[in-house]
Order: C-alpha cells, then sequence, then structure tokens
C-alpha cells in the first residue's frame, strides 16, 4: 500500500506538557515519518505511514496523551505535499506566532522528581528545581507563547552539557522539557537572616538550617515556584500566634503544610475525592474536618472552626522543608493581610522584613505570581465548592464556546476577589485571583496583569465590559481605556445579572430552550435602581435576563461600617429592635437608629442577612474577613447537620410567595423569637438555611421553572449546597459552579458572556 500523508492538528492544553516529545516517540512505536511542531492553534503534526499505522498513531494519541494535557479539538486530513520525510522529528515552532491555545497553569512537582531531589546518589539531590515534561512552572514564567524554553524566564540560565544530552535524548523524562536545569547550570538558593545577612549558600545546608529555625520558633519567608511564602512550626502556639500579630491577621485561618495525605490522615478527615485532589498536578489546598488535634495549634491556626485548609508539597522547595522538619508547617501567602502575594528579593525584603526572621531567596524570575487555589467538598453530596480559583488552575477556560464575533474584549470584573477576563481569539482567559482592588498593592498587581495579558497574545481591546457600581476603582480604570477616535468602547454590567450570566456560560445554558430561574445571592452589589442588591432571583429566556424577585428590602446604612459589623446589619433588619439594645451603646443608639428610620438606601444583601443571623447565634465580634460571620453561621448549621436527622422548620411555611420576594424582617423576627425561647443555636441555623431553600422551591414552582441556576458568594456554604441537592434535586434541575468559584472571582467571565449572549 503507498504512503500516505496525514495533516493533525490537536488543540487545547498540548504545549508546555511534554506533548512533542510524546508524539515523537509514539511516531517511534508506529514507524511513522513526519514531524511535530507548536503552531498557533496547538500542535501540528505531519505523519508519514501506511494507513493501519496512521490509524493506530491517531487513536493512541488519545488514549496515551501526557497526564497533564487536555484535548479540546482535534482534526485530521490527507494532504498533498512535495517534502520527503527520512524520519520522524521535532520542527523549531515558527516565531512570532499569533497564538489561539490555552496557557498551560504549573504543575506539581511529579513523583520521578520529587525521588530524584532525595536520592543521595543523584546529581540533582537537593536540587528543588528539578522539573520535567510532567511538572514545574508554566505559567508563572511565561513570557509569551507557545510554551518554548526561549519565552520563559527559566531562558535566563543556560543549560550545561548533561542537561543538554537529557534535552535530546529521546528516553528521557526531560526529552524537550522546557524547563530543564540542574544544580550546575540553574537556579541559585540564598539563606539569609532578616537584615539581609547571607547564611548559607548550600542547598542542603539551607534546608537543614530551615528546619533547626522552624523547629525554634522562628518564621521563614520563602519563595517558592509562584511567590514567596511565611511558613513556621503549626504545633508552636506561640509561633503561630506571633505570625497573626506580624502579618496583621486576626482571625482568617491559615492553610497548613503537611508532608504527605497519609500524614494529613493523623490529624483531618480525608476521603477518596479529596485525597486525590490534594495528589492532583493541581495540588490545590483542600479544606478538611478535624479529626484529632494532636499537637497542632488550632485554636491559633483556625480560630472558631472546625476544618483546616490543607496541602501537600507542591513544589521541590516545600518537599525538601518538609524532609527537614517532621511536624506540619503553616504556609501562607507571604504579605500583609489584603496585600498581593510577594515575588521578587528586592519587594520580599521591603515588604516583609517585620514579618519574617528569616528569608529563603532563590534566582528564578517569578513572571505571574498567584496564590494557592483553595477548594472544598461538601459533607453529605461531596459537591466541589471552589473558594479560590489560582495556581493550576487559571487562566484556561478549556471548555468555552467560542462566539461568533471577532471581537477583543477586555473585563475589569469586580473589586473584590477581582479577577479579569479576556478574548483576544476564539479562547477565553480568566486571570488567577488578584484580590481586593482597595489595596492600593493589589491595584498595582491588577494593572499589571492587564499589561501581561496585552503582551502576552499582542492584544488590544475593543471593547471594555466593567461593573455597574460608579465607585468601583476596577471602573474607573475601565473608563480610562474608554477612546472613541481608537474604537475602544464600553458597557457597564450589573453586578448580579453578570453572576448570572457566569453560571449560564459555565453550564452553557444559552441555548436552554426553558426558563432558568437565576437565584444569585452574595454581599452587595450596585442595583439598577440604585439600591444595594444580593439577594436576587432572575429569569433567562431567550436572550434576556429579568429580575423576578428579591430579598425584601431592608435599610442600608453605615456604609463599610455594616459589613464590617454584624449587629449593625441585625438592628437595621430588626427595625431597631429593644432585643439588641445592650449591645449599643447611648450614642450608637441613638445615631443608628435614625440612620435606620430615614435610610437613603436600601439592600436586599443576603450577606448582610447571614450576618445578621450570625450576631443573633453568638457571633458577636467584628468581621476581620470577609464570610466570618456566614462562615461560623454554617458551622454550627452542620453541626446540627450531621447529627440523627430531627424534623426541620420552615420560619416561612404558610407565606405567600406570589411576589416572588422573601419576607427579610419577618424571617428575622422568627430567628429571634426562637432564639428568645431556648431553641439551640444549631437547630436554628439549620432551620434558617432550610428555610432558605422551601423559599427557593416556593419561588420556582409559582413561576413554574424547573431549571435553577446557583451564583454568589453565599453559595461556598456547604450546608446551603448540600440542602439544595437533598431539597430539590429531585423535581428540579440543578446547575452550580464547579470550574469557577461562585464568589466575585466569576464576574468577569459573567460580564463576557453576558455581553455576548444578552439582548440590550
Amino acid at each position: 500500500m503507498n504512503p500516505r500523508i496525514l495533516e493533525i492538528t490537536v488543540s487545547g492544553r498540548v504545549q508546555g506538557v511534554g506533548f512533542r516529545p510524546f508524539i515523537y516517540n509514539l511516531a517511534k512505536k508506529y514507524n511513522i515519518k513526519g514531524f511535530v511542531t507548536n503552531n498557533e492553534n496547538g500542535v501540528l503534526i505531519n505523519a508519514v505511514a501506511d494507513e493501519s499505522n496512521l490509524d493506530a498513531f491517531y487513536e493512541q494519541i488519545f488514549i496515551q496523551k501526557p497526564r497533564s494535557s487536555e484535548i479540546t479539538f482535534s482534526q485530521k486530513q490527507h494532504i498533498a505535499s512535495t517534502e520527503i520525510f527520512d524520519d520522524f522529528v521535532i520542527k523549531p515552532t515558527t516565531p512570532n506566532l499569533l497564538i489561539d491555545i490555552p496557557l498551560t497553569p504549573d504543575f506539581a512537582i511529579c513523583e520521578s522528581c520529587s525521588n530524584e531531589i532525595l536520592d543521595a546518589e543523584n546529581p540533582r539531590y537537593y536540587y528543588p528545581f528539578t522539573t520535567c515534561t510532567q511538572c514545574g512552572p508554566r505559567y508563572t514564567i511565561t513570557k509569551k507563547f507557545p510554551f518554548e524554553r526561549i519565552n520563559n524566564s527559566i531562558d535566563e540560565f543556560v543549560m550545561c552539557e548533561n542537561c543538554q544530552q537529557e534535552y535530546k535524548n529521546s528516553d528521557d523524562i526531560r526529552f524537550h522539557s522546557q524547563t530543564n536545569s540542574c544544580p550546575n547550570c540553574g537556579i541559585i538558593l540564598k539563606f539569609t537572616d532578616n537584615s539581609g545577612a547571607i547564611l548559607s549558600q548550600s542547598n542542603r545546608e539551607i534546608f537543614q538550617i530551615i528546619g533547626e529555625k522552624l523547629a525554634l520558633g522562628n518564621i521563614i519567608a520563602l519563595k517558592n515556584t509562584a511567590g514567596y511564602v511565611l511558613i513556621c512550626d503549626a504545633t508552636n502556639e506561640k509561633a503561630v500566634k506571633e505570625l497573626r500579630i506580624r502579618k496583621k491577621r486576626p482571625t482568617k485561618p491559615f492553610a497548613v503544610l503537611f508532608k504527605n495525605t497519609e500524614s494529613i490522615s493523623n490529624y483531618l478527615y480525608i476521603n477518596d475525592l479529596e485525597e486525590n485532589l490534594l495528589n492532583s498536578t493541581e495540588a490545590p489546598i483542600v479544606i478538611l474536618p478535624i479529626k484529632n488535634e494532636l499537637d497542632l495549634t488550632v485554636n491559633q491556626i483556625a480560630p472558631n472552626l472546625e476544618t483546616i485548609g490543607a496541602m501537600i508539597p507542591n513544589s521541590g522547595t516545600l518537599k525538601l522543608v518538609m524532609e527537614n522538619f517532621d511536624k506540619p508547617i503553616i504556609a501562607t501567602s507571604a504579605n500583609f493581610h489584603g496585600s498581593p502575594i510577594c515575588r521578587s528579593e528586592k519587594v520580599a525584603i521591603k515588604t516583609l522584613k517585620e514579618i519574617a526572621d528569616y528569608f529563603l531567596h532563590n534566582s528564578l524570575n517569578i513572571l505571574h505570581p498567584q496564590d494557592d487555589s483553595v477548594m472544598k467538598f461538601t459533607y453529605n453530596y461531596s459537591k466541589k465548592i471552589i473558594l479560590r480559583r489560582s495556581r493550576g488552575f487559571a487562566p484556561n477556560v478549556l471548555e468555552f464556546k467560542t462566539p461568533e464575533s471577532n471581537e477583543k474584549i477586555l473585563c475589569f470584573g469586580s473589586d473584590l476577589k477581582n479577577t479579569i477576563t479576556i478574548l483576544p481569539n476564539s479562547n477565553c482567559y480568566v486571570s488567577e485571583y488578584i484580590g481586593d482592588l482597595a489595596n492600593y498593592d493589589t491595584y498595582l498587581r491588577f494593572e499589571k496583569i492587564i499589561e501581561n495579558y496585552t503582551k502576552i497574545f499582542s492584544f488590544e481591546p475593543e471593547i471594555v465590559l466593567f461593573d455597574a457600581h460608579p465607585k468601583y476603582v476596577s471602573s474607573r480604570l475601565a473608563e480610562s481605556f474608554v477612546d472613541q477616535e481608537n474604537n475602544i468602547h464600553y458597557q457597564k454590567i450589573q453586578h448580579h445579572k453578570a453572576h448570572f450570566a457566569a453560571i449560564l456560560g459555565e453550564k452553557n445554558l444559552w441555548k436552554s430552550e426553558d426558563k432558568i430561574l437565576g437565584i444569585i445571592w452574595d454581599g452587595i452589589g450596585f442595583g439598577d435602581d440604585e439600591h444595594i442588591w444580593g439577594g436576587e432571583f432572575f429569569e433567562y429566556h431567550n436572550n434576556e435576563i429579568n429580575r423576578i424577585g428579591h430579598l425584601d428590602y431592608y435599610p442600608w446604612v453605615l456604609g463599610d461600617k455594616m459589613s464590617k459589623n454584624p449587629k449593625i446589619s441585625a438592628l437595621s433588619i430588626s427595625e431597631s429592635n429593644p432585643y439588641f439594645r445592650d449591645y449599643f451603646d447611648d450614642n450608637e443608639w441613638i445615631i443608628y437608629s435614625k440612620a435606620i428610620q430615614n435610610p437613603s438606601i436600601q439592600t436586599s444583601s443576603m450577606g448582610r442577612l447571614f450576618d445578621a443571623v450570625g450576631f443573633v447565634l453568638g457571633f458577636h465580634q467584628p468581621i476581620y474577613f470577609e464570610g466570618e460571620a456566614a462562615i461560623y453561621l454554617e458551622k454550627i448549621a452542620q453541626k446540627q447537620y450531621s447529627i440523627a436527622k430531627k424534623e426541620r422548620i420552615d420560619y416561612l411555611e404558610n407565606r405567600d410567595f406570589s411576589n416572588n420576594c422573601i419576607p427579610t424582617k419577618l424571617l428575622f423576627d422568627r430567628i429571634i423569637a426562637a432564639k428568645t425561647n431556648g431553641i439551640p443555636v444549631e437547630e436554628i441555623a439549620l432551620n434558617f438555611h432550610y428555610t432558605l431553600i422551601k423559599c427557593i422551591e416556593k419561588i420556582a414552582v409559582s413561576n413554574k421553572i424547573h431549571t435553577l441556576a446557583f451564583s454568589g458568594g453565599v453559595f461556598q456554604n456547604s450546608v446551603l449546597v448540600d440542602l439544595i441537592m437533598e431539597y430539590l434535586s429531585k423535581d428540579f434541575d440543578l446547575h452550580l459552579h464547579e470550574n469557577f468559584s461562585p464568589n466575585d472571582e466569576n464576574i468577569s467571565f459573567g460580564q463576557l458572556n453576558y455581553y455576548l449572549n444578552i439582548k440590550n
């Protein structure tokens, strides 16, 4: 049979994952001649062989593909070519391509590389930047794409002769590895005190010293592959307390680094889903219930909580730290509370010298610093909830449906939990978690990420999309981009409609013939009527979104004070109920009551209702991090949910929902009455959650809507999600976020989806 030339294009996450060396070795196995190369759409293969070999070769691409790869599209066609192939080769990538592919995220260190750095006979013994085609930094060191060494910051380190031989050897795990380096030619470590004095530059000695310093209760700022982290002994109460004081982080929980999942199981409950996620190439932080406190200083790690965010080493650096310190370690972003993670030695020294006793620096140039991703599973139904989408997941949206529009779009997101989204080609990119733009350093990082994206994609926006809130700093920056002479246009998109569009886009529901009820619950968002929304019901049908109901309005008073102190929310909803008199001094009572009687702004915020209920049920402190009171409420509700089932009470059982509105004050008054009557707070908390589920059910039934979609930060609550599954899954088609966080991180993605799909 005559040889034939088969052209194969493979798209998706296929650059920076060892796809070309994989194709090379597969081609050799099937006696294929031709080439493989990166191109603007992913990987291009030209293959010449007998047809039976070509068929088998093509089939095995999908069966044997590298574990870190994701194929979203493939195409094959026979082509005419005059090129003569004597062998199969990896062709250099054509320079200056306009790339239209997903960016490759960072991957956790693999088992093979982990073994090498712990093998005293291996040349890479104690070299923490040991990587291969299947692991190591990718997005964090990317200058531009395609992912070639010349296009990332590892290019600053010239491969030595041994590394070059590995790179060229098709039988080696570092065959065509774009991040290959070793102790002879690679990244250099430096361990200093906080005055800058160098204590050691010997890798083996450095990690021994780190173990000794941790044992003495010291705090160390350590540069990992995605940025600096602060570490200290998680069993040393004094050390963890000191870290809280220095970092100015009174109560927000710290993540804990364990040696492996076996070690985690000594302290925390962990199931197969959670173990697999921790051991995945993304290696996020996973929130787990406490089983045995043992030597952990739990009250300092996660005050007033019964869960801990657990992680295992995602890099050689963290792996070697754990080899030299046989206890769990606090591992938290290296910054002051609310500021972005540090990425460079200069910034780290300036920012962290008052926090860290010692520094572990390295010479890797981190271009895109990222926090760790954070996830959890619900207790009863094991539904995954993303709390922070960052390292390992950002910035790709692999299942995004390519729009018909060719407009280049930049979406600025929200001010809290900010992300940006761009559409420079047929792929959608949603940035890593950026943070709260009220912090100046975070705002500068926000500007820098926009600049980086424009460089990576040679991208100039034609459309900018931003939140309708008139005082958001993200919106003000977006407006500065608008220039009619340069044909840059803009559109303001209401916050909660963006949330709804985010879940519709994630679940590809835009073409649904059925009506969809959007349940969008969060803290605050500027509404179309210039009041503060947050407990919304929307209807989507035929590319139109309409608000059909909400949590009944109550006074919005004292601005940011209301979101920082739950007693103010309680007083506002109760219309200055004397029940709360003892919690205010005379001056507060007069001023707050007057503001409540004559409010200029109303709110439907579900987040503030959770704060108020939390206050009634025992959360009497100020809020130090977003959602703190709601997390308390979730915790005590979970206690009741986990015990033998008791009849649940709908506090609004006989209420008519014909207006699609939840009667806020009536619900709150009944919660106060239950507390006054001595009902245990755990029961009241669970019944409050249950009542909200029944509200959703009643509104869906009264509007004859079968498909329900949920978004907004309130749906980070695992009790609420489990109750949704328990009581609504039989009668309704349910859609909750799985690839994005339900919180404001999804706003930028929602803005893009709203613009592309909603009639104005």
